[in-house]
């Protein structure tokens, strides 16, 4: 069974973790345990005294909670069929910055975004975009095992607006590193998950032990760390091979597209620059599921809770309807592997 989420921790990768070069961060980039921490910091940069943060409401429980935890408030905002911020929903809300999510790395148009919100500070979510650009004043990237690299408890911080340098940097000197015990926590934890993803463990055990209703309660505190050097270096290892895997991805998204279009699985099918997922539209979700198990891929409902998960933090029914569709009506599909069976 092909887990639908990339988790790996090969022999090099270890050795790299733990004797490894040290990773040279370029200016303006800050290196982080998770994306999350990069948009707590970037919020309490720009906005000290909080305000109203702008959320697509079609995510993952952690940026609200980001958005909490720096002192401001979530405001959720709707997408579009094609998983792009609905920017006429947009352009009535009233905020003081918005979180661009770039839905498994589908590009939005941070200038049409500008446009429709002149005065409201960026922060682009690549923590599914990595490879695409950084863009508006911040821009977060994740490279935790499941994302794309899929390394280790990481994140990425690019401040694009020299305003904010000041301050970030002063938050970052704050920030505890990873204690010894918690970097060999890090590691056993990275490699257990490793070994339940190998595909013939997981087909065998991991997957039957899964809880897979998800996660229902998501108010939590984020921890903020710099990043374990181990991932860091094994960020730099990974370095001169993404933009190869990017290419793969491409390949095996469009082999998905063109077999599920074919064969009418899917009313639409979606990925972006870096292919991080296809995204599979169908009013049959458990019809595709079983399509796709039975020839050994596993697939999911991503954010099939996500206004189950917004209204913890103050999402009223009907506010984003097409959401509110779209959490029924997708099902993703890794392309991280040639999917020669589909």
């Amino acid at each position: 069974m092909i887990p639908r989420l990339q988790i790996g921790f090969s022999l090099k990768q270890q050795r790299t973790f733990l004797f490894g070069k040290e990773f040279i961060s370029q200016n303006g980039e800050y290196l982080l345990n998770h994306a999350r921490s990069g948009i707590v910091m970037a919020l309490r940069a720009a906005l000290p005294k909080g305000g109203r943060v702008g959320v697509v409401a079609y995510n993952c429980h952690t940026v609200a909670n980001a958005v909490v935890e720096s002192g401001c408030t979530p405001v959720f905002v709707d997408v579009t069929e094609d998983l792009h911020i609905d920017l006429q929903h947009l352009a009535a809300q009233q905020l003081d910055a918005i979180i661009v999510t770039n839905l498994f790395g589908i590009r939005n148009d941070i200038a049409a975004i500008k446009a429709v919100q002149p005065n409201t500070i960026i922060i682009v979510d690549n923590a599914h975009g990595y490879g695409l650009p950084a863009e508006g004043d911040f821009t977060v990237y994740s490279i935790n095992q499941g994302k794309m690299p899929a390394l280790g408890a990481g994140g990425l911080l690019w401040v694009n607006t020299e305003r904010y340098q000041a301050s970030i940097q002063q938050q970052y000197a704050a920030l505890p590193s990873y204690s010894k015990s918690q970097v060999l926590k890090l590691f056993i934890t990275m490699l257990a998950k490793a070994w339940m993803h190998i595909p013939w463990i997981y087909g065998l055990i991991t997957r039957r032990m899964k809880n897979h209703r998800g996660k229902t309660t998501c108010r939590e505190a984020v921890a903020l760390r710099r990043m374990a050097k181990g991932v860091s270096r094994m960020y730099q290892l990974a370095l001169p091979t993404i933009a190869e895997q990017i290419q793969q991805q491409l390949a095996n998204a469009q082999q998905i597209e063109d077999t599920l279009m074919g064969k009418g699985l899917a009313d639409g099918v979606w990925y972006g620059d870096n292919a991080f997922m296809a995204i599979a539209r169908t009013k049959d979700t458990i019809g595709l599921s079983k399509y796709l198990a039975e020839r050994g891929v596993e697939s999911a409902t991503h954010f099939a809770r996500a206004i189950e998960w917004a209204k913890q933090f103050g999402y009223t029914e009907g506010q984003c309807p097409m959401t509110e569709r779209l959490v029924k009506e997708l099902v993703m599909i890794p392309t991280y592997v040639p999917l020669a069976q589909v």
